[in-house]
């Protein structure tokens, strides 16, 4: 047992008499999950608590892009992207876990204590109640379309909530469920805490185990290679696994690591709660030390993502047939998980009517992304998407014109106009960012 230590957070105040291991207790939960991530055997004295106990108090609202989150105690804390002393983003939780930025200025924070996911604005930290009745939720992941996936770890479902926040239960089974995290190909990957295993999802919800025999994997985080990276805070150490499963050791070392993300520059950020270290390694698995105190005790991070943005543009040209296209290129910017939705127009017929002449009677459109590979394509707009397309009022009047509507990461692409038939003539081709 530690010696009494004494220590004021903003509107906390802490008098920890131990630092004890929270594995045996990592939930609230009954057989056969019965666990939960939580400090034990300390007092918190708090000012104006009857406040705290009720709503979010934002204590320092000011944020940047690359500035880590950690759920820390009742707090989430901030830190700069050089490190530093952090600040407290916002207070009055219970016992906040797992949290996820969406890049459109948005932070959702799991609170088992509250059996909530809190849902909060940046930079303001003006806090609502996104989800309620959960049971003990632990992690969350956004995937591109905005959808919120929450690791409940009293059930050991995984559940599913729609931008309208529509539930479903996407996988049961789960075990312990604890950190969740996204590929760039859309499947989903779980850590089951007591169970030690990482499980995989496709996108249509198929199970299969990516990797077995951890001890106690606590947080996920997936790198742009596709490599999946584990807290595993029994053993103190940090793995990795490439898509093909095949594991080796990144960090070792470690006390208990908890939560892990990856920031903007490719370097993964750690919370080693025991040691009260938060923790940056680079791609080649140097360390630095963004905070270390004894008074820390970090849970969960993530990274402030740069908000997508996407601005209406348009170009016209002649499509002369054969090789000859009509290209227009856009970048989407930000690097959140959620994306973008935009309508990407070919529009030929339809110019006739504004004074165009030989406009191009029958255009097909490509979407390809930064690698050259086709991401989606459409000959005439009522093959598909009608519905979604109607929606926005930006179907185009002629049948024979062209039109996708989806959701776009942050990158760039590349619009593709060519002729079905042959025949040559003017195109218009526009992208279009809908709210």
């Amino acid at each position: 047992m530690r010696a009494q230590r004494i220590a004021t957070c903003g509107f906390f105040t802490f008098r920890v008499f131990e630092c004890v291991d929270e594995r045996a207790v990592l939930g609230t939960l009954g057989i056969p999950n019965n666990y939960t991530m939580m400090m034990k055997n300390f007092s918190r004295f708090l000012l104006a608590a009857g406040i705290l106990a009720t709503s979010f108090l934002a204590v320092n609202a000011r944020a940047a892009v690359g500035d880590i989150y950690e759920t820390n105690e009742g707090n989430i804390l901030r830190f700069r992207t050089l490190g530093g002393t952090p600040t407290t983003f916002v207070t009055g939780f219970t016992n906040p876990k797992g949290l996820v930025f969406d890049g459109n200025g948005h932070l959702y924070v799991a609170d088992p204590g509250k059996s909530s996911i809190i849902q909060f604005t940046v930079p303001d930290a003006a806090g609502v109640t996104y989800i309620s009745a959960l049971n003990a939720p632990t992690g969350v992941a956004l995937d591109n379309a905005g959808n919120l996936y929450v690791s409940e770890a009293g059930t050991g479902n995984i559940l599913k909530f729609a931008p309208d926040r529509t539930k479903t239960t996407f996988a049961a089974n789960t075990g312990a469920s604890a950190g969740l995290a996204f590929d760039g190909s859309g499947n989903l990957y779980a850590a089951d805490f007591n169970g030690g295993k990482i499980y995989k999802f496709t996108p249509d919800g198929t199970k299969t185990t990516f990797a077995s025999g951890l001890n106690l994997p606590a947080g996920l985080a997936v790198d742009s290679a596709g490599n999946v990276f584990e807290a595993d805070s029994g053993t103190g150490n940090v793995n990795k696994f490439t898509p093909d499963g095949t594991q080796t050791n990144f960090a070792k070392g470690l006390s208990r690591p908890y939560g892990l993300a990856f920031d903007s520059g490719g370097n993964l950020i750690v919370a080693d709660n025991d040691s009260g270290s938060t923790l940056r390694y680079t791609p080649d698995g140097t360390k630095a030390v963004i905070f270390q105190s004894d008074f820390n005790t970090p849970a969960f991070v993530a990274v402030e993502p740069a908000q997508h943005h996407l601005l209406n543009i348009s170009t016209r040209g002649f499509v002369q047939g054969g090789s000859d296209f009509l290209i227009a290129g856009f970048v989407i910017g930000g690097n959140g998980p959620v994306g973008t939705k935009v309508v990407v127009r070919a529009l030929g017929p339809s110019l006739g009517a504004f004074g165009i002449s030989n406009p191009l009677p029958d255009p097909i459109l490509e979407l390809h992304d930064a690698s050259g590979a086709v991401i989606a394509s459409n000959n005439n707009w009522r093959d598909s998407q009608t519905s979604d397309l109607t929606g926005t009022g930006l179907n185009p009047t002629d049948d024979h014109e062209s039109a996708i509507v989806t959701t776009l990461l942050g990158g760039a692409y590349t619009a593709v106009v060519g002729t079905v038939t042959g025949a040559p003539g003017t195109a218009l081709v526009e992208v279009y960012n809908l709210p």
